[in-house]
């Protein structure tokens, strides 16, 4: 084909430089769209084509263009498939919009119509006094940041209260059972499942608790259904009236996750559509929607649908840091910018409720991935973000995650316990492949267990208490529920639950290293010594966020230490009948009652995790 005397054109110049067949589509050919890249269908030949050097650079650039795509693709796929699995998993029922109080895509049209005069007055003052609507001059800031990003993405975020796709809770929240779970949610449910977690009102508390689920609708749905699951699973009465509680609780369980998995999938396509750059803060909103979800799917312990709503987390945390237009910094500055509160005051950097909700639930993605890795025996899918947020220093000479403010672990015996499932994938792998030597072996596992032994040595050097006297009121202590001597977070009982993760990952270790050695006399002293730290725990409850260390020490046991492992089980009394602490259990059991008959070449610390009929994610 001839343009004006042009070159005849037999193909884009993408596909030429490539050396692939182009069909000849304009403006994009298929192979171009397809890969994700750019498709030079001009008639000139361009003036990279004219010059070898040129071309070789820009064949080198159109490569690795090509690469960053494919792993948006692989992603995206993913993604795709993960909102599909979730639609499989809940009935295709729309929920009852006069009941829920959720706007969907195909109704959106319509329930406009249907409002009341009250209900409609209500949301235009909503969305005239939103923090986040167009008269927030720090808002408009970060718009213009974001409609003018030089990656090509879409303009700026929409304004949330009349976004088709937000997130957001349209309906005033006069549902009197909801609102009152929700109180036992902040109470009960979570000081159980994360007992730890006390921030100070310097860090800014926990009142992102309250604020994101009723900013958050997948979020809000799934803290419904955790407290429903609680309060049903939990004896905490009896008598007549209590049953019907349950009967209620049940009931309200099913129905809240329902809808939090249909707000995920939904929020699931938008994302797909839109990419994870095109609104930093709701790509955020979504992780920690699933990573919600993660944290039901462990508790309740049932299936192993966590491993569906772990891939969703992992993917789109790599999303938001890989994004051309944001990293973690940049995602708390927007955030800090969408925020009315002052974020540092007299030395102290107070997150507002949509950071320290990412933090939090950044941490327990992490948590998740480390434990995830030891069953599943691979290694931790973040493990190249561990430097940046457990160790590089972000803000007051600090870094951005300090996992013992978040499950009373300090970060590094965590971090170790992510090498050694590295370590135990990577011996594997060479088995498979024929080419393992022990040198090597033995070389990284003896780097391992020196870090293990610094950080221990480091608890035992450090002072037996950091409570301040009483002869000068420290204040930020003062109002930190963490000083008290009766909380779970006091500075000696981190202590004591960083000893227990690291002797069991020193267990876990030696697994790894010599095989399934039970009778070996290190593994005996360290079954020994857990439990003897299990017995001065501040309280019986805190086991259930110890499941993981419980349950591999209980696995490595001798016969005459069944009784013990299964006495701290019986000692945490109500909460015992939780789904994690049912299956630590059963694994235990299982393990317990086949001793004898296991092969102790191919048995280890994985295989004892699976053993109790279904993978179980215990954090």
């Amino acid at each position: 084909m001839t343009t004006n005397g042009e070159t005849n054109y037999t193909g884009c110049w993408t596909c030429r430089l490539r050396r692939k067949k182009c069909d000849k589509l304009r403006p994009v050919c298929r192979c171009c769209e397809a890969l994700g890249i750019q498709c030079h269908s001009g008639t000139r030949k361009p003036e990279w084509m004219k010059n070898g050097t040129k071309q070789r650079e820009m064949a080198q650039r159109i490569k690795a263009e090509v690469k960053r795509s494919a792993a948006r693709r692989r992603s995206k796929k993913l993604m795709q498939r993960i909102a599909r699995d979730l639609e499989e998993e809940v009935e295709d029922v729309q929920p009852d919009i006069a009941e829920t109080g959720i706007l969907t895509e195909s109704t959106m049209e319509t329930t406009d119509d249907s409002h009341s005069n009250e209900e409609r007055a209500w949301r235009a003052e909503s969305s005239n006094t939103s923090p986040l609507s167009n008269t927030n001059p720090g808002l408009d800031a970060a718009r213009v940041a974001f409609d003018h990003s030089t990656d090509g993405s879409p303009p700026g975020p929409l304004d949330y209260p009349t976004a088709p796709d937000s997130h957001r809770l349209f309906q005033r929240l006069d549902n009197e059972l909801e609102l009152s779970f929700m109180m036992i949610y902040l109470d009960y449910t979570f000081p159980v499942l994360f007992p730890f977690y006390t921030p100070t009102i310097f860090d800014g508390g926990r009142s992102w608790l309250l604020v994101l689920p009723m900013k958050v609708r997948a979020l809000y749905h799934t803290t419904l259904s955790l407290t429903s699951y609680f309060f049903s699973n939990v004896p905490i009465s009896s008598g007549p009236a209590y049953s019907s509680c349950i009967s209620i609780a049940n009931g309200e369980q099913r129905k809240q996750i329902d809808l939090a998995v249909k707000m995920v999938q939904y929020d699931l396509r938008n994302i797909n559509s839109r990419g994870v750059h095109y609104d930093l803060v709701e790509s955020a909103y979504l992780l920690e929607s699933i990573v919600q979800l993660l944290i039901y799917e462990s508790l309740v312990a049932t299936s192993e649908t966590w491993r569906m709503h772990l891939d969703a987390g992992i993917v789109l945390f790599e999303g938001i840091v890989k994004s051309d237009s944001g990293n973690i910094s940049v995602l708390l500055d927007l955030m800090e910018q969408r925020s009315s509160l002052p974020m540092v005051t007299s030395g102290y950097t107070l997150w507002n409720s949509d950071q320290a909700s990412f933090r939090f639930f950044s941490a327990v993605l992490l948590l998740a991935d480390i434990v995830s890795a030891t069953v599943l025996g691979q290694p931790p899918r973040l493990r190249d973000y561990h430097d940046d947020l457990l160790t590089k220093l972000y803000q007051e000479g600090k870094p951005l995650l300090q996992l013992e403010n978040f499950f009373g672990c300090q970060s590094w015996a965590l971090r170790q316990i992510g090498e050694i499932a590295a370590l135990d994938a990577w011996k594997k792998d060479m088995k498979t492949r024929r080419t393992l030597t022990i040198s090597q072996l033995v070389k990284r596992a003896s780097a391992i267990e020196q870090e293990l032994q610094n950080g221990l040595d480091s608890l035992n050097s450090t002072s037996g208490s950091d409570i301040p006297t009483l002869k000068q009121l420290d204040l930020p202590k003062a109002l930190n529920p963490a000083c008290t001597h009766q909380t779970a977070c006091a500075h000696d009982t981190i202590k004591l639950i960083t000893r227990i993760w690291a002797y069991t990952a020193r267990m876990y270790l030696h697994v790894v290293l010599s095989g399934w050695q039970i009778a070996a006399p290190e593994i005996r002293d360290d079954v020994a010594r857990m439990l003897d730290l299990f017995a001065i725990l501040p309280s019986p409850s805190l086991l259930r966020s110890l499941a993981w260390p419980l349950c591999v020490a209980g696995c490595l046991a001798g016969e005459e230490q069944e009784a013990a492992f299964r006495g701290l089980i019986i000692s945490t009394g109500p909460i015992g009948t939780l789904g994690t602490m049912r299956e630590v259990l059963r694994i235990l059991e299982y393990t317990w009652r086949d001793r004898e008959r296991v092969d102790i070449d191919t048995w280890d610390v994985a295989a004892c995790l699976r053993s109790g009929g279904h993978v179980v994610l215990l954090i």
